[in-house]
């Protein structure tokens, strides 16, 4: 197999082996509030906007509505964000944090300040904050 053939030459097969690696590092430091990172990252963005609705979550997420769904339902049962009716369009799902959900953020974020740390530290925080913008600036533009 010729390199321009290999799975070292695909840049898929590359940025998911370091998304599985990095999400690794995260749910490892995360694991001591007890949520995972694509968890953390919901209760962020709802924390940050809150009120957003399923659609909206799911665009900033980059993920499938139904992902989303199947993401919120557990966080949903223990009561960290709640679901309610958009009052102008009923088909519409509102969701917001709970006092519960507030305090589960509050009790992540020094550990995700930890795996920030610790991914800067292995990578460089100016490779880091240019790899940042270049994928952000990549999914903002799909």
């Amino acid at each position: 197999m010729s390199e321009r053939s290999s799975m070292a030459a695909c840049n898929s097969f590359a940025t998911r082996q370091a998304s599985r690696y990095i999400t690794r590092l995260y749910d490892r430091h995360l694991s001591a509030a007890q949520v995972t990172n694509t968890q953390f990252g919901i209760l962020v963005l709802l924390w940050e906007t809150p009120g957003m609705t399923m659609s909206e979550l799911a665009l900033a997420m980059v993920m499938e509505r139904t992902s989303l769904v199947r993401a919120i339902k557990p966080m949903e049962r223990d009561g960290w964000l709640k679901t309610e009716r958009a009052a102008q369009e009923s088909r519409k799902l509102v969701l917001s944090l709970t006092e519960s959900g507030h305090n589960k953020v509050q009790a992540a974020l020094p550990l995700w300040q930890k795996a920030q740390q610790e991914f800067e530290a292995q990578v460089g925080p100016e490779k880091a904050a240019q790899w940042r913008h270049d994928f952000l600036e990549l999914t903002r533009n799909t």
